[in-house]
Formats: C-alpha cells, sequence, structure tokens
C-alpha cells in the first residue's frame, strides 16, 4: 500500500513467480464513510455502491445466510446482517446507506423515499482509528458457525496516529475527524483499503461525490 504496509487479499490472478496482480474490488464497496459528525452522533454513515455490471444480492441462497457488516469483525460493536425475509438486491451503480440512525440521516441529507438506507443498531463507530467490514458468507459449519469472506474493508484513521504507520506518518486527513466532513473513495474501482484512494469532502450520502472516477460500462455516473 501507499502507507509502506501490506494487505493479504485476493487478486485477479495466479501470477507464479512474477509480480503479483491486482487486488480484486467489489462487486460492492465502501465508497464514503462520516465517522465523526461534527454535531450529532446519530448522523454517522457508511455508503456502499455496486460497481459490477449485474444486479448484486445481499443474501446467498445456496447457504442460507445473508451478508454480514461490522466494524472490527474479531471485536465487533456494530455487527449487522442484511435482511433474509425481504432480500437487499443492488442493481449496477446503485448505491446503499447504512447508519446507526436511518430516519436521522433521510431527514439531515433529505433522501428520497427511494434510497435504501439501513439501520446497523447499536454501536458506534470509532471516531478516531477505526474499521468498516463488508463481508459474504465462505462457509457453513455443521454447527451453524460462518466463515466470512470479505468483499470490503476500509482501516480508517483521523490523522492524528503517526504511530500506527510504518512511516510515523498518519496520512488520512484530520478534515474528517469532527469537522462537518466525511471521508470520500476517489475511486471506487481501485482498492480501497488504502489512504492514497480516500480524501475528505463534503458529505453526500447516496450521490455520486464530485472526486469520484469510475464507469459501469455506458452506465458512467448515470443515477
Amino acid at each position: 500500500k501507499s502507507t509502506g504496509a501490506s494487505d493479504f487479499t485476493a487478486l485477479t490472478e495466479p501470477t507464479p513467480g512474477k509480480p503479483n496482480a491486482a487486488p480484486v474490488v467489489g462487486p460492492i464497496v465502501i465508497t464514503e464513510i462520516l465517522y465523526h459528525p461534527a454535531d450529532v452522533q446519530d448522523a454517522e454513515y457508511v455508503e456502499l455502491l455496486n460497481i459490477s455490471d449485474q444486479s448484486v444480492s445481499l443474501y446467498d441462497a445456496e447457504k442460507g445466510v445473508s451478508w454480514r457488516f461490522t466494524d472490527d469483525p474479531d471485536d465487533p460493536t456494530i455487527d449487522m446482517l442484511f435482511p433474509s425475509d425481504s432480500v437487499v438486491n443492488l442493481l449496477p451503480g446503485e448505491y446503499l446507506i447504512l447508519a446507526q440512525d436511518p430516519a436521522a440521516i433521510r431527514t439531515r441529507y433529505g433522501l428520497p423515499t427511494r434510497a435504501k438506507i439501513y439501520g446497523w443498531g447499536a454501536g458506534r463507530l470509532a471516531d478516531g482509528s477505526g474499521k468498516v467490514q463488508l463481508s459474504r458468507p465462505f462457509a457453513v459449519e455443521d454447527d451453524g458457525a460462518v466463515e466470512w469472506l470479505a468483499v470490503d474493508r476500509v482501516s480508517y484513521s483521523d490523522g492524528s496516529h503517526p504511530q500506527d504507520f510504518v512511516g510515523g506518518v498518519d496520512p488520512w486527513p484530520v478534515e474528517a475527524d469532527g469537522q462537518d466532513l466525511s471521508l470520500h473513495r476517489i475511486d471506487p474501482q481501485a482498492y480501497g483499503n488504502d489512504p492514497a484512494n480516500w480524501q475528505a469532502a463534503t458529505p453526500s450520502p447516496g450521490k455520486q461525490h464530485d472526486n469520484e472516477t469510475w464507469n459501469i460500462g455506458d452506465r458512467s455516473g448515470e443515477r
């Protein structure tokens, strides 16, 4: 990564004896994180986007298990399973908002009724260094335990934790830490768990970001 650290992640193709191929990205990615609102804590949210050219179901019918959203998957305070009775499907280029208080987000940002927004229940995003992860079920054991596979994850920071980085500099923008800005992914189709692909900007849940560069077939920018 741009920080000098490394991630262990799936690649687009095997390359034995050669430089690694690009990491797998998508089909659903995390595109915006408002982890520390300036005033109302209930305004926290995370935005997802389907960057593929096909509809994606957030429920694995074969395994009978929904996809999962967590903050820290190893020790979660936020642990949400998407609905299994009314399955969530995202069309190509469609956004979905996850929030602690969906009603507060709809009111604050004037989201239309058709906008997909779901509450994660208890728990709040970390205001300093934190994680968010979207996972799908990989395997279900005989006892019902689920083995999860990360679809997208972001370990973010507030720009004030240099001790957590190889070079001794926290590259995450401080402006997203309680200053009315959120973290925006610059290129949804590029690897997300790298601060080089994020910047601070005005919150815009459910909308294409001004800084966002992407193309889904001939649907570039369409909403």
